[in-house]
Protein backbone atom coordinates (compact mmCIF):
# COMPACT_ATOMS: atom_id res chain seq x y z
CA UNK A 1 0.00 0.00 0.00
CA UNK A 2 1.35 3.41 -1.00
CA UNK A 3 1.39 6.41 1.31
CA UNK A 4 -0.10 9.86 1.12
CA UNK A 5 1.48 12.79 2.91
CA UNK A 6 -0.46 15.97 3.62
CA UNK A 7 1.03 19.44 3.41
CA UNK A 8 0.23 21.66 6.38
CA UNK A 9 -2.29 23.47 4.20
CA UNK A 10 -3.96 20.24 3.07
CA UNK A 11 -4.20 19.11 6.68
CA UNK A 12 -5.82 22.43 7.59
CA UNK A 13 -8.15 22.10 4.58
CA UNK A 14 -9.36 18.72 5.85
CA UNK A 15 -9.93 20.16 9.32
CA UNK A 16 -11.96 23.04 7.86
CA UNK A 17 -13.97 20.68 5.65
CA UNK A 18 -14.85 18.56 8.67
CA UNK A 19 -15.86 21.53 10.82
CA UNK A 20 -17.99 23.03 8.04
CA UNK A 21 -19.63 19.67 7.31
CA UNK A 22 -20.30 19.07 11.01
CA UNK A 23 -21.93 22.47 11.48
CA UNK A 24 -23.91 22.27 8.26
CA UNK A 25 -24.90 18.60 7.99
CA UNK A 26 -24.32 17.08 11.42
CA UNK A 27 -21.85 14.63 12.90
CA UNK A 28 -22.86 11.49 10.99
CA UNK A 29 -22.59 13.11 7.56
CA UNK A 30 -19.39 14.96 8.49
CA UNK A 31 -17.82 11.69 9.65
CA UNK A 32 -18.94 9.85 6.50
CA UNK A 33 -17.64 12.56 4.16
CA UNK A 34 -14.34 12.86 6.02
CA UNK A 35 -13.82 9.09 5.77
CA UNK A 36 -14.70 9.16 2.08
CA UNK A 37 -12.08 11.88 1.54
CA UNK A 38 -9.47 9.80 3.39
CA UNK A 39 -10.42 6.77 1.27
CA UNK A 40 -10.05 8.92 -1.85
CA UNK A 41 -6.56 10.01 -0.76
CA UNK A 42 -5.53 6.39 -0.23
CA UNK A 43 -6.96 5.41 -3.63
CA UNK A 44 -4.95 8.22 -5.24
CA UNK A 45 -1.81 7.13 -3.39
CA UNK A 46 -2.30 3.58 -4.67
CA UNK A 47 -3.21 4.79 -8.19
CA UNK A 48 -1.51 8.19 -8.53
CA UNK A 49 -2.22 8.58 -12.24
CA UNK A 50 -6.01 8.62 -11.71
CA UNK A 51 -5.88 12.39 -11.39
CA UNK A 52 -5.64 14.75 -14.33
CA UNK A 53 -2.64 16.96 -14.97
CA UNK A 54 -3.02 20.49 -13.65
CA UNK A 55 0.30 21.68 -15.05
CA UNK A 56 -1.19 24.99 -16.14
CA UNK A 57 -1.30 25.84 -12.43
CA UNK A 58 1.98 24.27 -11.32
CA UNK A 59 4.34 21.83 -13.10
CA UNK A 60 3.78 18.16 -12.24
CA UNK A 61 0.61 19.00 -10.30
CA UNK A 62 -2.32 16.60 -10.57
CA UNK A 63 -5.92 17.02 -9.48
CA UNK A 64 -8.83 14.72 -8.78
CA UNK A 65 -12.42 15.66 -7.98
CA UNK A 66 -14.05 13.96 -5.03
CA UNK A 67 -17.67 15.01 -4.54
CA UNK A 68 -17.52 18.77 -3.86
CA UNK A 69 -13.76 19.00 -3.50
CA UNK A 70 -10.66 18.94 -5.65
CA UNK A 71 -7.56 17.15 -4.38
CA UNK A 72 -4.33 18.70 -5.69
CA UNK A 73 -1.25 16.52 -5.37
CA UNK A 74 2.17 15.55 -6.69
CA UNK A 75 3.22 12.00 -7.52
CA UNK A 76 6.13 10.74 -5.44
CA UNK A 77 8.09 7.46 -5.52
CA UNK A 78 6.22 6.10 -2.48
CA UNK A 79 2.76 7.57 -3.17
CA UNK A 80 1.50 11.15 -3.28
CA UNK A 81 2.11 14.49 -1.58
CA UNK A 82 -1.22 16.31 -1.15
CA UNK A 83 -0.83 20.05 -1.67
CA UNK A 84 -4.43 21.21 -1.04
CA UNK A 85 -8.01 19.96 -0.82
CA UNK A 86 -10.24 22.78 -2.10
CA UNK A 87 -13.94 23.17 -2.78
CA UNK A 88 -14.52 22.97 -6.52
CA UNK A 89 -15.98 26.50 -6.62
CA UNK A 90 -12.94 28.16 -5.01
CA UNK A 91 -10.53 30.33 -6.99
CA UNK A 92 -7.95 27.58 -7.35
CA UNK A 93 -4.93 29.56 -8.65
CA UNK A 94 -5.01 31.98 -5.72
CA UNK A 95 -4.99 29.05 -3.28
CA UNK A 96 -2.21 27.18 -5.08
CA UNK A 97 0.52 29.78 -4.96
CA UNK A 98 3.68 27.72 -5.69
CA UNK A 99 5.68 29.81 -3.21
CA UNK A 100 3.40 28.69 -0.40
CA UNK A 101 3.32 24.99 -1.17
CA UNK A 102 6.91 23.96 -0.57
CA UNK A 103 6.26 22.40 2.81
CA UNK A 104 7.69 19.05 1.92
Amino acid sequence: MADYVLSNKADADLDEIYVYSYRTFGEAKADAYFLSLRDCLQTLADNPHLGCFAGQIQPELRCHRHAGHMVFYMVEPTGIFVIRVLHYAMDTPSHLNPAGNGEH
